[in-house]
C-alpha cells in the first residue's frame, strides 16, 4: 500500500481536498463528509505549526475512530490472548505510532490530494461501508472504503480499504510474526519503538 496514500486514509478520517461533495444522503455519509471538511481546515490553517495540526487532527479524530477495535482487527486471532493490560498498552502503542510514522505525509499530501464521496454506499445491520474517489496529484485514482458502525448518533470508524486493500489486513501479517517471535510483551515493546515496517 503506498504510504503517503496510506497516510492520508488514516489522518482522522482523512487529511484530504474535497473539492465537492457527492450527496450526502445517509447520515453516516454526511459525517464523513463533515469529518473531511473538519480535518481540511485544520490542515490547511497554516498559523499552526506542524505539532499543533497534528494535535488538533488527533483530538477530532479520538471522536471517530475506534483505535480498539482497529487494534483488534489488525492483531487477528491473537487479540483474545492479550490480558486487558496489555490491550490498553498497545492500542496506545499502536496509535502513537501511526500518527508518528504518518501525519506528516498526510498533512503535506492534503495540499496535492482531491477526494469525493461517492454515492454509493453499502450496510449491514448497524456497520456501513462508506466510499470515496481520492484522486493523486498525478490524476490516478483510488477508491476507499470507510468501514464504520453506528453508536447512538455517531458513526465509528474501524477500518479502511484502498482498492481493496484493509488496512487492518496490512499490519495483521507483521504482528502475527512478532507475536510468534516476541511473544506479546515483545510486540508490544516493538510497536511502543517504533519498528514495524512503514506501509
Amino acid at each position: 500500500m503506498n504510504r503517503s496514500l496510506f497516510a492520508l486514509m488514516f489522518a482522522a478520517p482523512a487529511a484530504i481536498v474535497a473539492p465537492y461533495a457527492a450527496a450526502a444522503e445517509h447520515p453516516a455519509q454526511a459525517q464523513m463528509q463533515q469529518n473531511i471538511d473538519t480535518v481540511l481546515k485544520i490542515a490547511r490553517n497554516t498559523s499552526l505549526s506542524e505539532a499543533q495540526r497534528v494535535k488538533q487532527v488527533e483530538s477530532y479524530a479520538d471522536r471517530y475512530l475506534d483505535y480498539e477495535r482497529i487494534s483488534a482487527l489488525a492483531v487477528g486471532a491473537p487479540w483474545k490472548q492479550f490480558t486487558p493490560q496489555q490491550k490498553t498498552e498497545f492500542i496506545a502503542a499502536f496509535k502513537e505510532m501511526i500518527i508518528s510514522m504518518y501525519s506528516h505525509s498526510a498533512l503535506i499530501g492534503a495540499a496535492d490530494v482531491k477526494v469525493r464521496l461517492l454515492p454509493k454506499m453499502t450496510s449491514n445491520g448497524n456497520k456501513f461501508d462508506v466510499f470515496s474517489e481520492l484522486q493523486t496529484k498525478s490524476g490516478k485514482k483510488y477508491e476507499v472504503a470507510y468501514q464504520l458502525y453506528q453508536v447512538g448518533p455517531v458513526y465509528k470508524i474501524y477500518n479502511f480499504r484502498l482498492d481493496g486493500t484493509s488496512l487492518v489486513t496490512v499490519y495483521r501479517n507483521q504482528f502475527g510474526e512478532l507475536i510468534k517471535q516476541k511473544g506479546i510483551d515483545g510486540t508490544i515493546a516493538a510497536v511502543k519503538a517504533k519498528q514495524l515496517k512503514k506501509k
